[in-house]
């Protein structure tokens, strides 16, 4: 819902796009609710949702909240990155969803 002009939003693009969505949510406090919340608003305008990413500190049972309750699946967990470089990319583990998604063997 972040605006692009006092007209229209960032999930008005998404949908004219006609593209699915991977999700980026941080793990930190109130993630559950605010990826609720923008699951809820891709539904309402019959946006495909691919799955979720959650980016920062681990925290599995916020994962698995954002899982059940979201009815969706968290494709990785990518932690803070002081510095990235493509053996650190490569060294985060990717679900089999998100290896399938990007094409990836």
């Amino acid at each position: 819902m972040a605006p692009l002009n006092p007209n229209k939003f960032v999930i008005d693009l998404i949908k004219r796009l006609k593209v699915p969505v991977i999700l980026v949510a941080r793990s930190a406090l109130g993630t559950i609710n605010h990826t609720l919340l923008s699951l809820g608003a891709l539904r309402s305008r019959n946006i495909p949702i691919l799955g979720v990413i959650v980016n920062g500190e681990f925290n599995q049972a916020n994962c698995d909240a954002i899982e059940y309750y979201g009815q969706t699946k968290v494709l990785a967990q990518i932690p803070p990155l002081n510095k990235i470089t493509k053996a650190r990319l490569q060294s985060i583990p990717l679900t089999n969803d998100l290896k399938i998604i990007l094409g990836i063997k």
